[in-house]
């Protein structure tokens, strides 16, 4: 197994190897990674490879890449097949604290017990012997399903995770994973979220996450939520990514008056999509604006002028149609006329003869009758 000294800061060469079926597999893995110093570029520790038969056994290999020798060592499969845990996963949060979580081995035993062991993967490890067990686990029925953490200072950027396990009955496998912390860290929400509004739109600012290590502002992207305050539904859609390169603000363009908003702000890592919760919602704007006057005003001249044509069009249509067809004239009734007339006392003559009345002389006539002589 040849040394590789050139290029040793740019390069990690990993070499893992696993004896299947009496054959030696060797994979070389060689990836970028130019912010590692050249004094110390062992990383890698423990590594297994993915798919490998562990009852058949696994070949941890340990590459160094400086002076130091090649150095070896075998982890032997024992214990019942499909008795290891399973579906194991670990997440840093909040910078600081760390949960990992397992399931009981398909096959394991009812009285199975398993122990989290963590270790350095760096070479450190194998001078210090830095190793120590799960100081919190979390249990179902009784059994080790999980492990707390509250204390990281002692884990590298690469770490070890051995599972194994104890039964009175039976043997039971071990699992095992090299992780990231990079890669299982879960970014906390951005800090000091504040919005600046002007008459044409809303600058908003924020500081990045508090993380296990400090990153450039490159390595990160983030996800804003900005809603309407009487819009209560939610849409996917709405979501405005922006990139750490953008010094961590961004443009929301809001003329005034503008409505009451809320912006709500997550992270993640810019090269693995892994977004962590959601900040507290930050308000600005103010409240719904009251409804314009102005399409009133609209409406109402419109309806007034509407009116107005209607009213002309009929009109317009009246006239004409008393030139075209102007009224028959009346016959003269001379009988009716003349007999109306006949009956009729004018008051001026009718006042005037009553006046005469202390004027006059009233004679009386009486009717003498004769009566005739008898003979």
């Amino acid at each position: 197994m040849s040394r590789q000294c050139n290029q040793c800061v740019h390069f990690l060469t990993r070499q893992r190897a696993v004896q299947e079926n009496g054959q030696m597999l060797e994979r070389r893995e060689t990836e970028q990674e130019s912010r590692w110093p050249g004094q110390s570029l062992v990383r890698w520790g423990f590594p297994r490879l993915s798919g490998s038969p562990m009852g058949l056994g696994a070949t941890a290999v340990l590459f160094c890449m400086l002076l130091d020798p090649v150095f070896l060592q075998t982890l032997e499969q024992q214990g019942g097949e499909g008795t290891a845990a399973q579906n194991f996963s670990c997440f840093i949060y909040n910078a600081n604290f760390m949960n990992c979580s397992w399931a009981k081995g398909q096959t394991a035993p009812d009285d199975v017990q398993y122990f989290l062991y963590i270790r350095d993967s760096s070479l450190e490890f194998y001078r210090k012997k830095r190793e120590r067990e799960c100081p919190r686990y979390i249990e179902d029925s009784g059994t080790h399903v999980g492990c707390h953490l509250e204390d990281l200072s002692g884990l590298a950027s690469y770490n070890y995770f051995l599972v194994n396990g104890t039964s009175q009955g039976t043997g039971i496998q071990f699992f095992d994973s090299v992780l990231s912390w990079k890669k299982i860290e879960i970014f906390s929400p951005p800090n000091n979220i504040s919005v600046h509004c002007n008459r044409s739109h809303c600058l908003i600012r924020w500081e990045k996450p508090k993380t296990r290590h400090n990153l450039p502002n490159w390595e990160f992207k983030y996800q804003l939520d900005i809603q309407k305050q009487s819009n209560k539904e939610h849409s996917e859609n709405q979501l405005i990514e922006v990139s750490g390169n953008w010094e961590n603000n961004y443009h929301f363009p809001s003329p005034e008056p503008r409505a009451k908003h809320t912006v709500k702000i997550r992270a993640s890592d810019a090269r693995i999509e892994k977004w962590g919760a959601w900040s507290q919602a930050v308000e600005f704007g103010s409240k719904e604006p009251k409804p314009s006057l102005v399409p009133i005003y609209v409406l109402v001249v419109l309806g007034t002028l509407l009116t107005a044509l209607i009213l002309g069009c009929l009109l317009k249509r009246f006239f004409a149609s008393e030139r075209l067809f102007p009224p028959i004239p009346r016959i003269k009734d001379k009988w009716n006329d003349s007999h109306q007339r006949d009956h009729q006392v004018i008051w001026e003559n009718f006042t005037s003869d009553t006046e005469k009345g202390d004027n006059e002389e009233i004679l009386t006539v009486e009717e003498v009758t004769v009566t005739p002589a008898s003979v």
